[in-house]
């Protein structure tokens, strides 16, 4: 029998080879109060445990398996940004919340949950038809929770930054791109600023997404692989942009602005244009559901040479559509304020929906904020927020604190440009930190996200293990094992290194110059082999085959 263990949070039961596991939260940090006096947690620890008491009924071949699903289990509930609360449901926005009654607000969190954002809501489906079961179960949230308390001008406020990540269509950077026909996209997160102030509750919200349409980049060595665009079956491409736009405005307020970082030129520059034409073709279809704006901004292009100054061009360019959408504002009552709501959102992408993206995000919501304090009188009618330093830098560690959480569920690695988010210009320091995570992001894109990949695809239910009852058993990790094609020339190519190195250090009488040049040539060889198959070298899911859509 097993010691007795802590739980704070029950996760939910997965089914793997053995059978049934229990996934629970055994440790969790406060992170602060949200509206009020409702506590947020993180998690810190968890546990994976199965139903059975011995593996006995297993053959070498399914506890093998079953020991691999495990790890690929605990992996995805040991990322470091989960968070709950017993009080405040996270995966819905202040307006959303503020705009419901009394019989959605006393449900249980799980069944008014969005469901879009319960990183847990396939460790669910087993209990859906038990109702007394579904109250001891806690909806998890994926993404960044940052809670401060502030003070400008003697008015002490709390200032709240949280960014939901979906649970549809997640994976690793290069495995995970695109959208698909149901309007789900790659790397979604819902981002809300909250500020509150006394009497007063404010809000901001702002997404961001991988380009909708039919598209894929899969790692092959290279260290920026090429964007590669779905063949156009039967309007796969329109279907997929209209779904999810449709959605983006259904969830919105009915008014969306994209606003597109991408570069210009190259397979980038293939999607920018693609994505217009698509937008434009949709235009009729969409105007049905509200309204869509396009504004392009080719980043690296315009901020080359460390020019970061001209992204004020791109935010006094957004300003009159900031000021339209507006902001959600409310009493500490829940009553509405003149009916200040936000009327749309700012979409936001480029080729990752990483750092470029986070940057204009985290520009747009502080020119918000900035409006926001001014109208609760934190500030006065000409004060600016970049005034106040001690705020500034809460500011700043939030927005930087949200780049890295939300790049490393997604590349693996912290978030690049932060250094213009600390301190609002480029440096070259920031450029090698940059260098240095982009090279961490190519060794774990190419040789570490296909086990990630895998551990998405079964966390979130698109594959489902196969149980030891069935019969004949099928391994899926031993149809991806590596060939001798992807195994033979790295080691050739080592060997000819070593042999290059050996013949060149000793004596030119016992190895003469020819003996250095053809293992020179030797390594080459095999270097430009691999470099040219990069494919064939990188660490690919198993459980499933990358697909477009």
């Amino acid at each position: 029998e097993s010691a007795p263990r802590d739980v704070v949070a029950f996760l939910g039961i997965m089914e793997l080879v053995a059978g049934p596991y229990l996934v629970v939260a055994t440790g969790s940090e406060l992170i602060g109060y949200i509206d009020g006096d409702k506590p947020v947690y993180r998690m810190t620890r968890s546990d994976v445990i199965p139903f059975v008491k011995s593996f006995s009924h297993l053959t070498p071949l399914q506890a093998s398996d079953n020991a691999k699903f495990v790890e690929m289990l605990k992996s995805m509930v040991s990322i470091p940004e989960l968070y709950f609360s017993a009080n405040y449901d996270l995966t819905h926005t202040m307006q959303r919340l503020q705009g419901t009654g009394p019989q959605f607000l006393n449900a249980p969190l799980i069944t008014r949950a969005d469901s879009r954002f319960v990183w847990n809501h396939n460790l669910l489906k087993s209990l859906e038809s038990k109702t007394e079961a579904l109250k001891f179960v806690m909806p998890i949230m994926c993404g960044f929770v940052f809670i401060s308390q502030c003070t400008i001008n003697g008015t002490t406020f709390k200032y709240t930054l949280v960014s939901r990540r979906s649970n549809r269509r997640t994976g690793a950077r290069l495995y995970s791109r695109g959208g698909d026909t149901s309007g789900n996209v790659s790397n979604y997160v819902e981002t809300e600023q909250i500020v509150e102030a006394p009497g007063h509750l404010c809000s901001y919200v702002i997404t961001r997404g991988s380009i909708p349409l039919l598209w894929n980049q899969l790692p092959d060595l290279a260290m920026k692989p090429k964007a590669t665009l779905s063949t156009d079956d039967n309007g796969a491409h329109m279907v997929t942009l209209a779904s999810h736009m449709t959605d983006e405005l259904a969830h919105y307020n009915r008014r969306v602005t994209i606003v597109n970082l991408i570069n210009r030129t190259g397979s980038e520059g293939a999607l920018e244009k693609n994505f217009n034409r698509y937008l434009q073709a949709n235009e009729a279809n969409l105007k049905k559901h509200g309204e869509v704006f396009y504004e392009f901004f080719d980043f690296h292009h315009e901020c080359k040479n460390m020019q970061w100054h001209h992204l004020t061009k791109l935010i006094a360019r957004l300003d009159r559509e900031r000021q339209l959408c507006g902001y959600f504002q409310c009493s500490r009552s829940g009553r509405y304020d003149g009916g200040l709501e936000q009327r749309g959102v700012f979409r936001v992408n480029c080729i990752d929906c990483l750092d470029r993206t986070n940057v204009v995000k985290s520009l747009l919501c502080r020119e918000t904020l900035q409006d926001q304090l001014r109208a609760l009188r934190i500030l006065g009618p000409s004060e600016k927020i970049e005034s106040f330093e001690n705020f500034m830098e809460i500011f700043k560690d939030a927005w930087i604190g949200n780049a890295d959480s939300i790049s490393i569920q997604y590349a693996g690695t912290g978030a690049l440009k932060t250094d213009f988010t600390r301190t609002g210009r480029r440096s070259r320091r920031g450029a090698f930190n940059d260098f240095l995570n982009s090279s961490r992001r190519w060794l774990r894109n190419n040789f570490m996200d296909g086990f990630r990949q895998d551990a998405h695809y079964l966390f979130h239910g698109l594959y489902k293990p196969q149980n030891y009852k069935v019969t004949p058993y099928t391994s899926p990790f031993e149809q991806g094992k590596p060939g001798l094609r992807s195994v033979v020339p790295p080691v050739f190519a080592i060997i000819g290194f070593a042999m290059t190195v050996v013949c060149s250090l000793m004596p030119s009488e016992e190895f003469p110059m020819i003996y250095v040049l053809f293992w020179a040539v030797f390594t080459a060889a095999n270097l430009a082999y691999i470099i040219n198959n990069g494919s064939d070298f990188v660490d690919k899911p198993k459980l499933l085959k990358p697909k477009v859509d």
